[in-house]
């Protein structure tokens, strides 16, 4: 089969497959250091300067170089603490409610749905997020307020005599939209995890005459518990800096850290909003590596031998 050559100038030959391969090679380091470069410019660099303006000194429209902890003690000697401090409370509420209803279901997909259907079913959690989330977050409105479906389905069936108030515009009500917002998430970590676990311990358990409950505690979650604790960070830092939620469905006492860089920035106070955002880093970084001292999160992606 004749080879495909490309002519040069000087009369000579070079084959076109002889170019692709030099090109190739020329391209395979960058493959790796592509990532790395895309973490620094768009992670490392903006975190830093974040921590950075945290210490500027506020001017009337904008920030100046400086070196000042106002900001730091404007968060933390006021009530914007105290508001920190509950929705890490409300967050961690949150947590809790998405690993009760998302995990048993990746359970249950990794131990009784066909393996070649897994994927395709855990997949179906993704459709609500081709909704835009504000609108998603809006729907709940009508369905949680005081003449909603919720409150008039249940006065109907007749459990409960008057409106349930406390569903809406109250932390209840921030944490329902957590929930339903970042419930997949829990699912998809949780999943992954289930993924490292073959399907021949829970036939082991079963002739063994291991129980359920004593099968969830002594095996699947030891072995799942890098993917619990990775969704869990994920929920609890988004339940802690999304300020969509506690705008639409809180209260004037649900307020997180996100709504209160959204209020300093309005108030350009942009030290304060500086400051906390590198709070909330800060104490992402703190439970990552928390998490991995403690689960070795590398293991969600290493399937057991």
């Amino acid at each position: 089969m004749a080879s495909l050559t490309n002519k040069r100038t000087d009369g000579g030959t070079l084959t076109v497959g002889t170019q692709t391969s030099q090109l190739l090679e020329m391209l395979a380091p960058w493959a790796f250091r592509a990532p790395l470069i895309f973490m620094v410019l768009f992670f490392a660099i903006p975190m830093a300067m974040t921590v950075v303006f945290s210490v500027f000194e506020r001017t009337m429209f904008w920030m100046e170089p400086g070196f000042t902890l106002f900001a730091y003690e404007n968060f933390f000697f006021s009530a914007r603490l105290v508001n920190f401090l509950n929705s890490m409370k409300y967050s961690l509420i949150s947590v809790a409610i998405c690993f009760v209803f998302g995990f048993p279901i990746a359970v249950f997909v990794r131990k009784s749905i066909p393996q070649v259907a897994q994927h395709r079913v855990v997949l179906l959690f993704i459709l609500p997020f081709m909704v835009s989330e504000i609108i998603r977050v809006f729907a709940l409105r009508p369905v949680l307020q005081r003449n909603g479906l919720v409150n008039t389905t249940l006065m109907d069936l007749g459990l409960i005599d008057e409106p349930i108030t406390a569903l809406i515009y109250s932390h209840t009500g921030v944490v329902i939209g957590e929930v339903l917002s970042f419930l997949p998430f829990i699912v998809f970590s949780g999943f992954l995890a289930m993924e490292a676990v073959p399907k021949f311990i829970f036939e082991v358990c079963d002739d063994l005459g291991v129980g359920p409950w004593r099968r969830f505690l002594d095996v699947i979650l030891p072995l799942a518990a890098p993917g619990i604790f990775a969704g869990s960070v994920f929920i609890f830092v988004n339940g802690l800096g999304v300020a969509l939620l506690p705008n639409i469905l809180g209260g004037a006492g649900a307020v997180n850290a996100g709504l209160i860089a959204t209020q300093a920035i309005t108030a350009l106070d942009f030290p304060l909003a500086m400051a906390v955002s590198a709070i909330m880093m800060t104490t992402l970084m703190a439970l990552l590596w928390i998490g991995h001292r403690l689960f070795d999160l590398t293991k969600i992606l290493t399937p057991l031998s």
